[in-house]
C-alpha cells in the first residue's frame, strides 16, 4: 500500500469516527423523544418518523459499503468477530432497501432479530477488545486476533463500536418509529 493510500485509510476512519460520535448523539436523541425527553410533536420527532425507512436503509448500505472499504480496499483483515457482525449487517443493509423499495410493512419481523443479533456480536466483540481477560476467547484467531483495535477515536470508538451504533440506530428506528407514511411499516 502507498503511502497516500495509509492517509487516505486514515481520513476515513476519523470521518466514520466523526460519523458514528453523531450517530450515537442522534441515537441518544430519538430516544429521549421515545421516552419523553423531547416531545413527541416536535419537528425531529415527527421527521424521523417520517423519515425511518429512508435511515434506516442508507445507514446500514452505508455500514456495510465502509466495511467492505476498510478490508479491501484499507488492507485491514477482518477477524471472526468482525465476520459474524457483517454477517448480520450485509443481510439487513439488503432488507432494509428492499423493504424501502417494496414498501414492506412486515419488514420488523425479520430485521429487528437481525439487528439483535449484531448488536449482540458487536457489543461481545467490544467487550473482547476492552476486557484483557476475554482476548484469549477461543473464537479468536491468532492470525488475526479479535483483540486487535485497528482504530480507537475520542477513547472509545473502535470498529464494533461503529457496527453496534448502527444496529442501536436501526432497532431504535425499526421498534420505536412507526408510521403510516413512512414506507416500511
Amino acid at each position: 500500500m502507498t503511502h497516500i493510500g495509509v492517509v487516505a485509510v486514515e481520513t476515513l476512519l476519523s470521518i466514520f469516527a466523526w460519523a458514528t460520535l453523531l450517530l450515537n448523539v442522534l441515537t441518544v436523541v430519538l430516544i429521549g423523544a421515545l421516552v419523553g425527553w423531547i416531545g413527541p410533536k416536535t419537528k425531529l420527532f415527527t421527521g424521523f418518523i417520517a423519515r425511518s425507512d429512508h435511515l434506516s436503509a442508507f445507514v446500514t448500505i452505508a455500514a456495510s459499503l465502509a466495511s467492505l472499504y476498510l478490508s479491501e480496499i484499507g488492507n485491514l483483515s477482518p477477524c471472526r468477530w468482525c465476520w459474524i457482525q457483517r454477517t448480520a449487517m450485509y443481510p439487513l443493509a439488503l432488507i432494509m432497501l428492499i423493504a424501502w423499495i417494496t414498501r414492506d410493512h412486515q419488514v420488523r419481523r425479520y430485521a429487528i432479530p437481525i439487528a439483535s443479533l449484531g448488536l449482540a456480536a458487536s457489543t461481545w466483540h467490544y467487550l473482547l477488545q476492552r476486557i484483557s481477560s476475554l482476548s484469549d476467547a477461543d473464537s479468536c484467531s491468532l492470525v488475526t486476533p479479535c483483540s486487535v483495535t485497528y482504530i480507537e477515536k475520542f477513547g472509545f470508538i473502535s470498529i464494533p463500536w461503529m457496527a453496534g451504533s448502527v444496529f442501536l440506530f436501526t432497532l431504535v428506528l425499526l421498534t420505536g418509529f412507526r408510521s403510516t407514511q413512512s414506507r416500511i411499516g
